[in-house]
C-alpha cells in the first residue's frame, strides 16, 4: 500500500475522473455511451487476460486449474454486467435508472475501497496489480462520471432502484456460493456455510452468527450507497446554488 506504484495509480485515477467529470459532462448520449463502450471492452480483456493468468500454474511440471472463486461475479465484478445496460438499454426505466444508481453509488464505493486499502488485491504478478488498478480505478472514474452526466435526472427513486437491483445479484452471489461448497467460494462475501473472508468483520459472523452478519452487511452497503448518494447530489446541488449567485 502507497508504494510508488501504488500513488501513481490514484494521481491516474483522479485525473482521468476530473477530465471525464469536466470536460464531458454535458457530453452527447452518443458520445456518452462510446465512452462507456470503450471502458467496457478495457475492463473486458482486461478480465479474461486475468482469469487466464490466475487459471494458469507455474510449476514443474506447470498445469491447468480453475479457481471457481476466480469467477467475476463480485460485488467489483458487477460494472462488467451492469454496464452494458448503461450502453444499451434507455435511459427511462427501472433498470436503466437502477443501474445508473448501481454505478454511481455502490460501485463507487466499492471501487474506493479498494483503491485505497490495496492489501487484498495485490499479489506478486505484476499484471494482476495493473489489472486491478485499472479495473477498481476504473469503477471510481465511471461511478463519479455516470452521476455527473445523469446529474439533472437523478433521484432518490435511482437510490432504492439500485438497492433492488443489489439485492437481486446478491441473491444470485449466495446460491453460487452455496452451490459450490465446500469450494471456499466467498462471492460478495456471503456465505451462510463458511466465515466470511472479508478482513476485520469475519470476527462478526463467528461470533454473532450468518444472520446478524447479514443485517449488519445490508445496513452497511445500504448506508455507504446513500451516503454516495448524499455527498454527490449534496455537491451539485452546491454548484448550482453558486452559479446563480
Amino acid at each position: 500500500m502507497f508504494s510508488w506504484f501504488h500513488i501513481l495509480c490514484l494521481i491516474l485515477i483522479l485525473g482521468m475522473t476530473f477530465f471525464l467529470s469536466f470536460f464531458f459532462k454535458d457530453a452527447s448520449e452518443k458520445t456518452y455511451k462510446r465512452i462507456l463502450l470503450f471502458f467496457w471492452i478495457v475492463l473486458l480483456v482486461f478480465e479474461v487476460l486475468k482469469q487466464l493468468v490466475k487459471t494458469f500454474h507455474y510449476g514443474n511440471p506447470s498445469y491447468w486449474e480453475y479457481d471457481p472463486y476466480d469467477f467475476p461475479f463480485h460485488l467489483c465484478s458487477m460494472v462488467l454486467y451492469f454496464l452494458p445496460i448503461l450502453i444499451f438499454v434507455k435511459r427511462d426505466g427501472f433498470l436503466a435508472d437502477g443501474a445508473i444508481g448501481f454505478l454511481a453509488f455502490l460501485i463507487l464505493f466499492a471501487g474506493l475501497g479498494v483503491c485505497i486499502y490495496t492489501d487484498m488485491v495485490m499479489t506478486r504478478f505484476i499484471f494482476i496489480n495493473i489489472q486491478t488498478m485499472v479495473h477498481h480505478g476504473s469503477q471510481v472514474i465511471l461511478g463519479v462520471f455516470v452521476f455527473v452526466w445523469n446529474r439533472k435526472r437523478i433521484t432518490i427513486h435511482t437510490y432504492w432502484r439500485s438497492l433492488v437491483l443489489f439485492a437481486i445479484v446478491a441473491t444470485i452471489a449466495v446460491s453460487i456460493n452455496l452451490a459450490f461448497y465446500p469450494q471456499g467460494i466467498d462471492m460478495f462475501f456471503l456465505n451462510p456455510l463458511q466465515i466470511t473472508t472479508l478482513p476485520l468483520v469475519d470476527v462478526v459472523q463467528r461470533e454473532a452468527g450468518f444472520f446478524v452478519y447479514l443485517l449488519g452487511y445490508l445496513a452497511v452497503i445500504a448506508g455507504l450507497a446513500f451516503l454516495m448518494y448524499f455527498l454527490e447530489t449534496s455537491i451539485y446541488k452546491l454548484v448550482l446554488k453558486r452559479k446563480k449567485e
